[in-house]
């Protein structure tokens, strides 16, 4: 009895602290492929999980705001600051405004074909951990913010 009350308690310990997790008006989404985790505004949409399990589509209702989260094997055994110079050197309509690379993240953000990006990768226990957000430049000043409060939500 005192046993079954303790992973009872435990259980809702847990599910306390996931909750607890996402700030308010946002919801967490976790990858137990690739054991990631992200919160996400309620104005972002999940369009279901990969058949494969590396992530997952989010969008507003109207479709102008797009967000991908996903992880994918190191089959390449590439390193972090390979990815991400091959980021940064991607010239394709981009011009990149911030870029960071900090021990196991990087990230990488500006404009292309006259919309914002925003790219933080990570690399734990052999896979990548990418998330990517996209939005025109008009909403910049309302998905700026948005973006800084997800991006510090992105778990690896």
């Amino acid at each position: 009895m005192v046993r079954t009350f303790s992973i009872v308690l435990m259980i809702l310990l847990l599910v306390n602290i996931a909750y607890a997790q996402a700030p308010a008006g946002y919801q967490s989404y976790y990858n137990s492929r690739f054991e990631y985790s992200i919160s996400y505004t309620s104005l972002l949409v999940p369009q279901g999980e990969a058949a494969n399990g590396d992530g997952q589509k989010f969008l507003t209702r109207d479709g102008k705001v797009e967000m991908l989260v996903y992880g994918s094997n190191n089959a390449l055994e590439k390193t972090l600051r390979g990815l991400y110079q091959e980021k940064v050197s991607k010239a394709d309509n981009r011009t990149i405004t911030y870029q960071v690379l900090k021990g196991d993240w990087f990230v990488v953000s500006g404009t292309e074909n006259n919309k914002v990006f925003y790219e933080k990768t990570m690399l734990h226990n052999g896979a990548f951990k990418t998330f990517r957000i996209v939005y025109d430049k008009a909403v910049k000043d309302t998905w700026d913010p948005i973006t800084a409060k997800i991006a510090r939500s992105f778990k690896g």
